[in-house]
């Protein structure tokens, strides 16, 4: 699941147009429906389906290099050396999301993997107060109170720690918090990421025991629905880049959620995952935290901002 370069320069004012509209809605119903793609892999080792998916995303965005003829990234590591193991570091990151989010899948645990990326803005906003020292408003204390009761009440209640929910919700953050620092754009470092793990696939394919580590099954008609996984993942990535230029932040940031509501609807209407007065109860805290925290992001919108300084 990737929304994670979310604009690195969130003060600049994006005038929103129907076209940038219709592209985020598009790139976010992509990662939402993941869930219908990643059942389709059930008879693979979750593991196996990131190695694909690490692989084919790189040829992926090779060509889209190559075609496009982005180089510069070269010149800014050369500039700033330390990023290769920082964008390293990155990948691995995204790669466990990556892997976490499809075992969760393909174990009937979609209801928890929503509930990590509804988590996941909130502990953004705490990484950014410990890390980067920003100071916090009053709702979004108030909203990060309210996941954390959330995960409680799942301990008192459910009797087990939302690892998961968990899992998903630091892993995401954290990657997001990486890229707002670094000097390439999501394009790039993903290609750097995934270029860089590709050798770390192949040698786990080749000491492991499983359907990928046969040769022949490289040359099979079973390849094409795990090659899928390559344009799957680049294809919301560059419309979500895209749109990033034709929306505004505050309304970007508001469709972020929606990710997460596709992901929680099929995993109740569709694949009828139990959802009792229990779960309501996390849930509804999660969903209450949010809205306060898009109130507050709505009252310090960038646009509002300027606004007043005008």
């Amino acid at each position: 699941m990737t929304t994670q370069n979310v604009l690195k320069k969130p003060v600049a004012v994006v005038q929103t147009t129907r076209r940038g509209i219709i592209t985020a809605l598009i790139a976010f119903s992509i990662w939402g429906t993941f869930p219908l793609y990643f059942k389709q892999l059930s008879a693979y080792d979750a593991t196996e389906i990131i190695g694909h998916r690490i692989i084919w995303t790189f040829l992926c965005l090779l060509v889209v290099l190559v075609v496009t003829k982005r180089w510069q990234w070269i010149n800014t590591l050369k500039k700033n050396p330390k990023w290769l193991a920082l964008t390293f570091l990155s990948g691995l990151i995204i790669a466990t999301n990556w892997l976490t989010y499809v075992w969760a899948v393909n174990h009937d645990q979609i209801l928890e993997a929503s509930l990590g990326y509804f988590i996941g803005p909130l502990v953004g906003v705490a990484l950014s107060m410990i890390l980067f020292k920003e100071r916090m408003r009053p709702l979004q204390w108030v909203a990060i109170g309210f996941a954390l009761v959330s995960v409680l009440i799942q301990v008192v209640m459910l009797g087990s720690l939302p690892w998961i929910s968990l899992i998903l919700a630091f892993s995401f953050s954290t990657y997001g918090t990486i890229q707002r620092q670094t000097p390439l754009t999501a394009v790039d470092a993903m290609f750097i990421e995934t270029a860089m793990l590709v050798p770390i696939c192949v040698w786990w394919f080749w000491q492991s025991d499983v359907v990928s580590s046969q040769i022949s099954f490289w040359f099979t008609s079973n390849i094409w629905l795990l090659m899928l996984a390559g344009p799957i993942t680049l294809i919301p990535l560059l419309l979500f880049n895209k749109s990033t230029k034709l929306v505004a932040y505050s309304i970007l940031s508001f469709m972020n959620y929606l990710t997460p509501t596709f992901i929680f609807f099929l995993a109740v209407f569709y694949y009828k995952e139990p959802f009792d007065l229990h779960r309501l109860a996390v849930f509804g805290l999660i969903w209450f935290g949010l809205l306060l925290f898009s109130i507050d992001l709505w009252r310090h919108r960038p646009s509002k901002m300027l606004k007043a300084k005008h």
